[in-house]
């Protein structure tokens, strides 16, 4: 199965893939933001709905979680699911598993560093509640 033009991301990714070594995960970060006012650095996948994570994809962001940050800053790495205009979305925690299902302008406030997941109306589910899954 050939892959799509949308495939590598970018072309240094697709080089990569068809030059390099596949004993490694290459991966593009869909979103990596920056909020100095409150030390916070934020990863994020995004994924439509029904779009499988693959394997390596998620062992890789769980390794970004490992690493420990510049003194005082927090790194948070999180799964986003959903569908443009992203009426609804889910958050998925890395480190807890927990996913987080928010409504459009919840998701906004939360980009925004606005409010915490916690503290969002959201509906919390763990993958832990799903032993089969």
């Amino acid at each position: 199965m050939g892959k799509n033009d949308n495939y590598y991301g970018s072309v240094l990714n697709e080089f990569i893939d068809k030059n390099c070594s596949h004993q490694m995960t290459c991966m593009n970060i869909d979103c990596f933001m920056l909020k100095r006012s409150k030390r916070r650095i934020r990863i994020i996948e995004s994924k439509h709905i029904n779009e499988k994570m693959p394997y390596p994809q998620l062992e890789g962001l769980k390794a970004m979680k490992t690493f420990t940050p510049r003194m005082g800053w927090t790194l948070e790495v999180y799964i986003v699911t959903g569908n443009p205009p992203y009426e609804t979305a889910e958050v998925q925690e890395i480190d807890s598993n927990k996913i987080y299902k928010l409504n459009r302008s919840s998701l906004i406030e939360w980009l925004n560093f606005e409010k915490e997941l916690k503290d969002l109306q959201s509906i919390t589910t763990s993958l832990e509640d799903f032993p089969n899954a």
